[in-house]
């Protein structure tokens, strides 16, 4: 614990405005802006707030139109796209019981587990460690709120883009385990007319008709009803799907949090009162002797990439290393739609950012910078690539990042923006509070569990931090909690 301070003594009173007394007396008669931060500090402190727009997305030219952004909305809302239970999890074993008994519907959307009351993390699954679906997932929902600002997503960061995610857990069978032909119909029947307003380049009337019905009801790979149809129909049911996953990440370019206490303390200066001066001194420890801005950084405070913390694989339904398999063969062979990288690789959902990597680079589905997830077998039909722009790299360092064995048990580092409002925390739900958290870095995760997932990152080391110093902190991410940008797109369903 922190000592309380002994008082000034008389001759130190006396000589104080002459000769000074430390960093005590500065702390004491600090009356220039500024004056009590240490060099640099008060700097790095400022870079932590006040977040400018997000970038926009080139692979998906719906992002900032207002039709898809409202059709968008409807879909986030909208339960009928989701399918029935599984009770598997993330390594299809059985599971324990999820939202539905097997065969029934599960009645979903996204925003069942992602609740933009608290950021649009999971609030609903139970224990809460994990998120659960059509069966149980090995990880807790990250927030949608700020989701605009990551450039790879998930927490192994197996997809490039917000629709790419969407495309992904829209057929899961751990989420919404919904299927593109249901999807397409419902499209179709419910939504006809926003749609078309949305995408006006994919006329229903030209590609469907006017009646649906040549389209089976019900599919998706792997299911001979899909399987079986031709490849222009699939062309056109792959589109409509590639659309409600864009219409669905413009929505979420709406779901911007701003304006925190932190962020008007910030814009206020160094002499301001805005937020408590435990949180300021929490503010000087996290960018100082914490070392979290280390990782934590920027305005968004997240460096966007993969570290291992040392966070174990521990659970319901969480897999372990003791359940992944010893050898597998490569499927990744190049083929004449995939310009994959042969790849031999074990799948082994514990190693984190590993096989979230592996996954991207050669996913037909999770990739919207190159572009492997193609409409047609002929390279050179412009409209082979569902990506929007296949000029944009911005993402390309993350898809060409070496598969190295330091990614073995990393996991992406999230934003601490309204981290107040996203408990549980770590990749499993490990920790239930944020007290939790500052223990784990404390310690160096000494004492959080059975199995050490691959090597932790060197960053990883015992703090020394005292009682009181972990308090701060704790007090200062209390202000990171922010406001809507655009309150009247955040919590509520639309009329429908």
């Amino acid at each position: 614990m922190i000592a309380t301070p002994k008082p000034l003594s008389p001759l130190c009173l006396a000589v104080l405005v002459v000769t000074g007394c430390g960093k005590y007396a500065d702390d004491l008669f600090c009356s220039s802006a500024g004056c009590a931060w240490g060099d640099g500090e008060w700097q790095r402190v400022a870079a932590l707030a006040n977040p400018g727009d997000p970038p926009g997305d080139r692979s998906n030219m719906y992002w900032n139109i207002d039709a898809a952004q409202t059709l968008g909305r409807e879909f986030f809302f909208d339960t009928g796209f989701s399918g029935n239970a599984t009770q598997k999890d993330a390594i299809n074993r059985t599971s324990p019981p999820a939202r539905a008994a097997v065969g029934q519907p599960i009645g979903i959307s996204c925003a069942t587990c992602h609740d933009l009351t608290h950021a649009g993390v999971d609030t609903t699954s139970s224990p809460g460690y994990v998120s659960v679906g059509a069966g149980w997932t090995d990880v807790n929902a990250l927030a949608v709120v700020n989701s605009a600002y990551r450039q790879v997503v998930f927490w192994n960061g197996r997809a490039d883009s917000l629709w790419a995610l969407n495309v992904v857990v829209s057929e899961s069978a751990t989420t919404m385990n919904g299927n593109r032909l249901a999807l397409a119909h419902r499209i179709f029947d419910v939504y006809h007319d926003e749609y078309q307003r949305a995408f006006p380049e994919w006329p229903l009337a030209t590609e469907i008709g006017t009646d649906a019905t040549r389209f089976p009801a019900s599919g998706k790979p792997g299911v001979p009803a899909w399987d079986m149809m031709a490849g222009p129909d699939k062309d056109v049911i792959n589109r409509i799907l590639v659309n409600w996953a864009k219409a669905i990440a413009a929505y979420e370019y709406k779901l911007i949090s701003v304006d925190s206490d932190f962020d008007r303390y910030v814009s206020a200066g160094p002499d301001s009162n805005l937020i408590s001066g435990a949180a300021i001194r929490g503010a000087r420890l996290f960018v100082g002797k914490a070392s979290c801005s280390t990782c934590h950084a920027g305005s968004q405070l997240t460096d966007e990439l993969f570290h291992d913390i040392g966070i174990p694989q521990t659970g319901v339904a969480v897999p372990t290393t003791a359940d992944c398999p010893a050898t597998q063969p490569s499927t990744n062979a190049p083929s004449a739609d995939c310009d994959c990288v042969s790849e031999t690789a074990v799948k082994c959902a514990p190693w984190g950012a590993y096989d979230g990597l592996r996954r991207l680079r050669n996913s037909t589905m999770g990739s919207a910078i190159r572009n492997r997830w193609r409409r047609t077998g002929d390279p050179l039909d412009p409209n082979n690539h569902w990506s929007d722009d296949e000029t944009d790299t911005s993402r390309q360092s993350y898809v060409d990042m070496p598969l190295v064995d330091t990614l073995q048990g990393a996991w992406r580092t999230p934003s601490l923006r309204n981290v107040g409002l996203t408990a549980p925390y770590m990749h499993d739900g490990r920790y239930t509070t944020l007290n939790d958290v500052l223990w784990h870095y404390n310690t160096a995760g000494a004492s959080a569990g059975p199995e050490q997932v691959g090597a932790l990152a060197p960053e990883i080391k015992p703090l020394l931090l005292t009682d009181q110093e972990m308090a701060d902190i704790v007090a200062f991410l209390g202000t990171l909690n922010g406001r809507p940008k655009f309150p009247d797109w955040t919590t509520a369903p639309p009329p429908r």
